[in-house]
């Protein structure tokens, strides 16, 4: 009976017009009971044959059947538990140790916790594997070879498929591999296909087939195979065979001879094909059956010990990795305590210049015996209220700098050694009560010589800004207090600016207050987006990705593996954020916390799967952190949070407003601010704009991955 059979298999990569043949009407039989060692140099088309035997790829002309179903089919078990496949490179996970990478395999395959325990210690004698606690990437690469044979034979499959197994072993342990391997088949109906640089030890192998350039150049016994060509070895046999076909050259002109109109015409190649497995009349193939036990048992989109082995090496991976465990836990602590300790604090260390032609010595100003307002006959009368001012702005807002004269503070400020200067004209006192007094009929002199003159460095805008702000707030509350103790109505008096009490929160949303949400929420996706990026792309380029598809799980489960493992961790880093902001900063929030950890979980779950997303699409971490960081940049400029929208173009305020960021940030400004519920509309549709966003990148995942699977 055949375990495989492939018929005029025909694959090439590239476009029809251009192909780059790879298997050539390649004939193929694996007999059920045997070994069939598959010779042949690097390049000459072996693993590609593999992949189309195991279902990863599948051939453009031509068929395949394995254990007598095609690869691929509901309910074969191809790819799946029929098969065991030991790929070229190792294809495990370094982070896990021995017993818990036998563990993943055989939870993947659908066998139990004791079943696992019983295969490991046969296994563990047979093939000298490392201690069970030891990780991988602290074995060798012989050890991790033995073991990368152990993952393929834990569930005893029908036909076990191997790679180039023996590669880096020693002789003995070579030969104690194949003696393994002619005992399991001679009693039982196992099947095996081994790939091997090593000629010579395939004369243990029942059936060889010499392989060049995708042809198959001769198949039978080894025995045979040395007779008919007169050698005294089978590498002798096929380096006959191969000078019989030809140079490169003419075996390229052979195969792009002519063309198909479905396919890129492949001609045969002659050979010296002498195939013993007679056809025979077989029984048709019963449908095949799962084992059935608690592992096997479905929840939802998998089975219970495939989720079980896929959380398992999630988080194993994370939290074996120093890195992996800073960047989680660790990364967002220390992005906003940066954020909180460096933005929108008041400035500190500033020096501010002072000159008042009121006073001849600034000492006058801090005596404590001066009266700046009195009343003489009922009416008030001010004396050098520009130190009333000067003593207001206390050392918190800036450091005073006095100045005999105008020029010297201007030239001082020229020089950059102070942020500005205030200026108060000699008769400041006598200007401001005749301000008070007359209100508009004042004269223009008193209402010009009642102003405070301030000149600042705008250079720096921010802390221009400030220095503004402070002393535009110090000057109105200086002439607040002036019209109470004067008894007069503060509505005859025309003050600078005139407050008022908030509908919502404060007088003045500090900045660092108002960019928190958007800052805490670009950081939580992107975080997300680099761990799951690199952790997709790492499994990809380390084989495990592959190995794990081999194994029957499907791209889907694999997807969902991830999204529950990064479900738990960015809720845990969500609830992390909300506590540690509020606890160490003090940041008030006038709404639910609960409101809050909803939507920061959904946004990292967003970013996990725009990750995930990138990790479909780039093949490299280089490549990878470009598109991650051109896509980092757009969005922080454009979600308001750094200046408002209602700066930007009406066409591009529109365009901003689908964007992952920007609804949400101000849903969760809303939640802090107004202290809105989640059933206010707008709060809830910052969590309908991310449920789309993560919805969206969610098929484009499942799209790609299916494509590329």
């Amino acid at each position: 009976m055949a375990a495989v059979e492939v018929r005029n298999g025909y694959k090439y990569y590239g476009s029809k017009k251009n192909p780059k043949i790879v298997l050539n009407q390649l004939n193929m039989n694996v007999m059920r009971g045997s070994i069939y060692g598959l010779l042949g140099a690097s390049g000459c088309g072996k693993t590609t044959l593999l992949s189309c035997i195991v279902g990863q790829r599948n051939l453009n002309g031509g068929e395949v059947t394995v254990l007598g179903v095609k690869p691929g089919q509901p309910g074969s078990g191809v790819p799946g538990s029929r098969v065991g496949f030991m790929p070229q490179e190792i294809a495990l996970v370094e982070e896990m140790t021995v017993k818990e990478t036998l563990f993943y395999f055989g939870r993947i395959y659908g066998l139990t916790d004791d079943r696992i325990r019983e295969k490991f210690k046969i296994l563990k004698d047979l093939l000298q594997l490392p201690s069970a606690g030891q990780m991988i990437k602290q074995c060798s690469g012989g050890q991790q070879r033995r073991l990368s044979f152990a993952c393929a034979m834990i569930h005893d499959p029908e036909l076990l498929i191997l790679d180039e197994p023996t590669v880096g072993l020693d002789p003995m342990l070579r030969e104690k591999i194949w003696d393994f391997l002619v005992e399991t088949t001679r009693n039982s109906k196992l099947a095996v296909i081994i790939t091997t640089h090593y000629i010579e030890e395939a004369k243990q192998a029942n059936y060889i087939g010499l392989m060049r350039n995708g042809v198959l150049l001769a198949e039978d016994t080894p025995t045979n195979i040395m007779i008919k060509f007169g050698t005294q070895s089978i590498e002798d046999a096929f380096l006959i065979l191969s000078q019989r076909q030809g140079n490169e050259d003419q075996l390229n002109q052979i195969m792009s001879h002519g063309k198909s109109q479905t396919l890129p015409a492949a001609a045969p190649l002659p050979t010296e094909v002498i195939d013993v497995h007679e056809p025979t009349a077989e029984k048709p193939p019963l449908p095949y059956v799962e084992p059935q036990n608690d592992n096997g048992k479905k929840i939802f989109f998998t089975t219970k010990g495939r989720l079980k082995a896929m959380m398992t090496k999630n988080f194993v991976q994370l939290f074996r990795q120093p890195s992996g465990i800073i960047f989680m836990m660790l990364f967002p602590i220390i992005q906003l305590s940066c954020f909180y300790m460096a933005i929108g604090k008041t400035p500190k260390n500033l020096e501010l210049g002072v000159y008042s032609g009121e006073v001849s010595s600034y000492a006058e100003c801090f005596d404590e015996s001066l009266q700046t307002i009195y009343t003489v006959n009922d009416t008030c009368r001010f004396n050098k209220l520009s130190c009333r001012y000067i003593q207001a702005l206390g050392d918190d807002i800036a450091t005073r700098k006095y100045y005999p004269s105008e020029e010297a503070a201007y030239a001082d400020a020229r020089k950059a050694n102070t942020v500005g200067y205030i200026y108060f004209s000699h008769n400041f006192s006598a200007s401001v009560y005749e301000y008070i007094e007359d209100s508009i009929y004042a004269s223009d002199g008193a209402i010009d010589n009642s102003e405070i003159v301030v000149h600042i460095d705008m250079t720096d805008q921010q802390v221009g800004y400030f220095m503004q702000r402070k002393l535009r707030d110090t000057f109105s509350t200086f002439m607040n207090t002036v019209v109470r103790e004067c008894n007069v109505s503060a509505a005859l008096v025309k003050l600078p600016v005139q407050f008022q009490d908030p509908i919502y929160g404060s007088t003045d949303i500090e900045f660092q207050q108002y960019c928190a949400p958007g800052v805490v929420m670009t950081m939580v996706f992107f975080l997300a987006t680099l761990m799951t990026a690199a952790v997709f792309i790492s499994e990809r380029m380390d084989g495990i990705w592959d190995r794990t598809l081999l194994a029957g799980v499907s791209a889907t489960e694999m997807l969902w593996g991830h999204l529950l493992t990064q479900l738990i961790i960015m809720a845990l880093q969500s609830f992390e954020v909300i506590v540690y902001i509020g606890i160490v900063f003090d940041t008030y929030n006038n709404g639910d916390t609960t409101t809050l950890i909803g939507l920061l979980t959904l946004t990292a779950f967003c970013g996990m799967l725009f990750g995930l997303f990138i990790s479909v699409f780039c093949k490299s971490h280089t490549e990878a952190n470009f598109v991650a960081t051109g896509a980092f940049y757009p969005m922080i400029i454009l979600c308001g949070l750094l200046w408002p929208l209602e700066s930007m173009p009406a066409f591009l305020q529109d365009l901003v407003m689908v964007l992952p960021f920007t609804i949400p940030s101000i849903s969760a400004r809303n939640v802090i601010e107004k202290g809105w519920s989640i059933t206010h509309e707008k709060v809830y549709n910052g969590f309908l704009v991310m449920a789309g966003w993560t919805i969206i990148f969610f098929v484009l995942c499942l799209m790609g991955i299916r494509r590329k699977a």
